[in-house]
């Protein structure tokens, strides 16, 4: 079946391609009857207004980019991706906006990323898990559209730069961790961090540094990638080099494969060695795992709020930066 054009409205309504079109547009100037006519035409045939036409005859689009500069298996491996992304999509909900994601290169300049951003196609653009070295972050705010970084982006200038961030409290979630183990009276803290060329990264160390140096404690450190197996490797590699008595993961994805490893080597978690980690996404809960409760949903709501904020209005409150809490559970 052929799908209904403009000019099947028109002849529907008895009215002009034009004012079809007006109406469409929610134009002004328009008389409330013509107005009912057309919108009981589009109901019958069941037009649907093609966007392309509509962003090159107004140069507005309903469109908003996340781009992820990340591969794209680890983003559907990682629960805090579908958590941010789902509320990113709840916040937009209301709006009418509808969202697309584009995955940068995590490697060299994100020329053909910028390219499409700037082909008229969006309205705004979200950058999520951005690093350091992949250049996007200030090529994004170069950009002439709305953007907001969910997560704050290492080593901007924010003094020069205007930039848009939401963020989870990274520094306190760390001290919150560190504390906990301190308490617990651990002697031989390690931490296992995420990429050290991200914000969420350097913050969690750093925090996490801050609370158990006031104990008279440093921590032999692991820089591990977010991903199940990177935990299992430098939980693996810390075990090696000393007898650590307990560890703070910067993610659960890879407590989980840091608590596999202590499995494998006979400890026992919560007692030979103390786990805290770092989401307290499910599978936290069914690990008995203590964590860092990072709010992933509210994160992706406050970004998708901030974002149509700036399209609508130009402005919004920024930076904002959420609470974490500690949730204990049997790992420590």
């Amino acid at each position: 079946m052929q799908r209904p054009t403009l000019e099947d409205v028109a002849r529907a309504a008895g009215v002009s391609r034009a004012t079809v079109s007006r109406v469409v547009r929610q134009d002004t100037g328009v008389s409330s009857t013509t107005v009912a006519r057309v919108q009981q035409a589009v109901a019958e045939l069941g037009y649907v207004p093609n966007s392309a036409a509509r962003v090159l005859a107004s140069g507005t689009t309903n469109t908003i980019a996340l781009v992820v500069p990340e591969p794209d298996e680890r983003v559907f491996s990682d629960p805090f991706f579908g958590l941010a992304v789902s509320g990113i999509s709840a916040g937009l909900e209301p709006t009418g906006m509808q969202l697309v994601m584009a995955f940068a290169p995590t490697t060299g300049r994100p020329t053909a990323t910028i390219q499409f951003l700037l082909a008229g196609g969006v309205a705004g653009v979200i950058v999520m898990s951005h690093h350091r070295s992949d250049g996007l972050a200030r090529a994004v705010v170069d950009l002439p559209l709305p953007s907001v970084f969910l997560g704050a982006p290492l080593a901007v200038d924010t003094e020069r730069v205007q930039m848009h961030t939401v963020d989870t409290d990274n520094f306190r979630g760390g001290q919150l961790a560190g504390a906990h183990l301190v308490s617990l009276g651990v002697a031989r803290p390690a931490t296992i961090t995420g990429p050290l060329d991200m914000n969420a990264s350097t913050d969690r160390l750093d925090g996490f540094r801050r609370s158990i140096a006031a104990a008279g404690l440093e921590a032999m450190v692991a820089e591990g990638d977010f991903s199940q197996e990177s935990g299992q490797l430098c939980a693996a590699q810390l075990l090696d080099a000393a007898d650590v008595d307990a560890l703070f993961v910067a993610s659960d994805h890879m407590a989980e494969g840091a608590l596999r490893e202590l499995h494998a080597r006979g400890l026992r978690p919560g007692e030979d060695v103390k786990v805290v980690g770092f989401d307290d996404f499910s599978v936290a809960k069914s690990l008995g795992l203590t964590t860092i409760a990072n709010p992933a949903v509210q994160l992706g709501r406050e970004a998708a709020q901030m974002v149509t904020e700036l399209i609508d209005h130009g402005t919004t409150r920024s930076p904002r930066i959420l609470p974490v809490t500690l949730n204990i559970r049997d790992t420590a």
